[in-house]
């Protein structure tokens, strides 16, 4: 099966304070004995709220900045005395949300009073029957004898049809966000259909087609930050510079390297995809260091995880500089729209962009083409 390298997520700071706007989130529910409470909880924004559920109904409110996809938690024992937990994604959004749950279960709730649920519940029900058949395709390779791995062109056919899959769910988003611009969703369906390292091209036409509404939340302005981030570091743009530290604390500038081409290479410890490429990279130094290459690794660790950044330079026997600023959003990462690794940037003698995100064959045969 495709071997699709899974990007670690960083999470953007919001880029100016929204007005919080108050959320009321009425339940009914029945079917508990003595003592019940619904919680929600989110981690981004940190949201966590428990209320008791008295006669069947119970109620949930507080501020956001802007929706939030939050986990709905009902726990409490039934009329028997069993342990009866569920749970529930669902949208807050200001106003008042009802939710009333059909058969005394979550599973077959009823939401009103909230556009962007039903926005939400639309986007699940056209995404379903690609994830089964995702869910399926999964399952197949999983439990595939490993002689037939081995089977070329049994693989190939795998791969085309997890692209096929991957190609569907990317409609979907696409048609969603066209149709309904003035949704949030539609930039969850944006980030989606764009991907984790976006091009500008397409991304950023798509997102001015969105509401006014929309792009005034915190999460549409930090998108907005990251596309002009990349933008501005496209190839063929001079590299901005930046100052980050070495283990030892001393300070390394992106402009040490000029009449270099240096690889400036995005990682983390933490990083699994990272983590596996460094290999690649690795095999590419050894080659063409002699021959000029030269390499920057940045870190996107931080404080608390230095320590596991030091490891991880050893064990992947990572022998060119590596700096950080070990802050909770790396500062060099913002300055070129880096929003998950691994990524990377080559950058020529004069300073300049000549490619990105290079991985594998593809820096090799790169690296190459000027070296060889």
């Amino acid at each position: 099966m495709k071997k699709t390298i899974i990007t670690a997520m960083i999470l953007f700071p919001a880029l100016a304070m929204a007005q919080k706007t108050e959320y009321i989130l009425k339940g009914e529910m029945d079917g508990f004995a003595g003592t019940a409470t619904a919680k929600i909880i989110c981690f981004s924004p940190i949201i966590n709220d428990t209320a008791e559920i008295k006669d069947g109904h119970f109620e949930l409110k507080g501020a956001i900045e802007e929706p939030a996809e939050v986990t709905l938690i009902v726990m409490g024992r039934t009329p028997k005395g069993r342990i009866r937990s569920e749970h529930l994604k669902l949208y807050l959004e200001p106003g008042i949300i009802r939710l009333h749950a059909v058969a005394d279960s979550l599973a077959y709730s009823t939401i009103s009073g909230s556009r962007l649920n039903d926005d939400y519940k639309q986007l699940n029900a056209s995404l379903a029957p690609i994830e089964e058949k995702k869910k399926q395709l999964d399952a197949y390779y999983k439990n595939m004898p490993a002689q037939q791995r081995n089977d070329t062109a049994l693989m190939s056919r795998i791969e085309l049809q997890s692209d096929s899959i991957s190609e569907m769910k990317r409609t979907v988003y696409f048609n969603f966000l066209k149709t309904r611009p003035g949704s949030f969703l539609s930039l969850l369906a944006l980030k989606k259909y764009a991907g984790v390292i976006p091009e500008y091209e397409v991304a950023a036409p798509l997102f001015e087609k969105l509401s006014a509404s929309v792009k005034a939340t915190p999460s549409a302005k930090s998108y907005a930050a990251q596309l002009k981030s990349i933008n501005t570091t496209a190839v063929g743009t001079m590299a901005p510079d930046f100052t980050q530290f070495d283990p030892e604390g001393k300070p390394v500038k992106l402009s040490d390297y000029r009449s270099k081409y240096v690889l400036v290479d995005f990682w983390a410890s933490w990083c699994g995809p990272c983590r596996k490429e460094n290999k690649n990279v690795v095999k590419a130094y050894l080659v063409y260091h002699e021959k000029g290459l030269e390499i920057l690794g940045v870190s996107l660790d931080i404080e608390a995880f230095k320590d596991n950044w030091l490891s991880a330079i050893k064990e992947d026997k990572l022998p060119w500089k590596q700096v950080a600023d070990l802050k909770m959003r790396n500062e060099a990462a913002a300055l070129y729209g880096i929003d998950g690794i691994p990524q990377n940037v080559l950058v020529d003698p004069n300073g300049k962009i000549i490619a990105k995100n290079l991985k594998g064959p593809d820096l090799e045969k790169r690296l190459a083409e000027i070296f060889n």
